[in-house]
């Protein structure tokens, strides 16, 4: 699959990762810190799954 079909593809789960952190940051702030981590293992989750599966099955 080329670079530029993976970017396209990337975008909408980059951006979702992106408000989850924001998220995440908001949580630490206010002291909820296991919600805090929670929140940024979903992040990860939310850009690595879709990219492994581009990349291994594209």
């Amino acid at each position: 699959m080329r670079l530029s079909m993976i970017l396209m593809l990337m975008t909408a789960p980059t951006l979702v990762a992106i408000y989850t952190v924001n998220f995440g940051r908001w949580l630490a702030k206010e002291g909820n810190i296991r919600g805090a981590i929670g929140v940024f293992i979903v992040a990860a989750i939310c850009v690595v799954a879709p990219l492994a599966l581009l990349i291994l099955r594209g």
